[in-house]
């Protein structure tokens, strides 16, 4: 019997030790991959200039779209912008930065100066061009108890792109690129 309780008591001293020694220490880790394809037009109809620009980045969360378009001229000025987050799978990218594709989504926009909300449509297709531009960056903090690490990298290429908003073609002169980026992101407290 007293045998047992030795046992007993050896395993509850360990356990608790175990226990402490958990919870002096906290750690999160955070992983993100990713793609990212990001386009701007500039086209001039005679005193009327507009400026389209849309981004696409899809994670593991899901794809989030943004669409701004301004006209502007010698007396005026409009924007429209609109943003979509979605779960379909409306976006692919060659893992070569190659090409990306972003199919046929609609998307609210909201006229800044009216408030007036329209649904358009909204297509595009990039083609890389070029070399590919690779980056990293390591970042490493202490504070006490408290250690943060965070590690960045990712591929780019520059882009040709075409793209349309309701079925019309946006203009010719246009500057895009599309990316693939990877990020992890590491917090200990003791």
């Amino acid at each position: 019997m007293r045998k047992l309780y030795t046992m007993l008591f050896t395993l509850i001293v360990l356990l608790s030790i175990a226990t402490s020694a958990e919870a002096l220490e906290s750690k999160i880790t955070e992983r993100h991959n990713g793609a990212t394809a990001v386009a701007s037009w500039t086209e001039t109809n005679g005193k009327t200039t507009t400026d389209t620009y849309l981004s696409v980045t899809e994670t593991d969360q899901g794809t989030d779209i943004y669409l701004d378009v301004y006209n502007w001229g010698s007396r005026f000025s409009s924007e429209k912008s609109g943003y979509l987050c979605t779960k379909d799978d409306v976006f692919s990218m060659d893992r070569k930065l190659n090409s990306a594709s972003l199919s046929e989504v609609q998307i609210d926009v909201s006229d800044w100066n009216t408030g007036e909300t329209e649904t358009v449509t909204v297509k595009a297709d990039w083609t890389g061009k070029g070399e590919v531009s690779q980056g990293s960056f390591r970042s490493s903090s202490r504070d006490g108890d408290y250690i943060y690490r965070s590690s960045d990298s990712s591929s780019s290429r520059e882009a040709l792109v075409t793209g349309s908003i309701n079925g019309c073609n946006l203009g010719l002169n246009s500057c895009a690129w599309i990316s693939q980026f990877k990020s992890a992101y590491i917090s200990i407290e003791k």
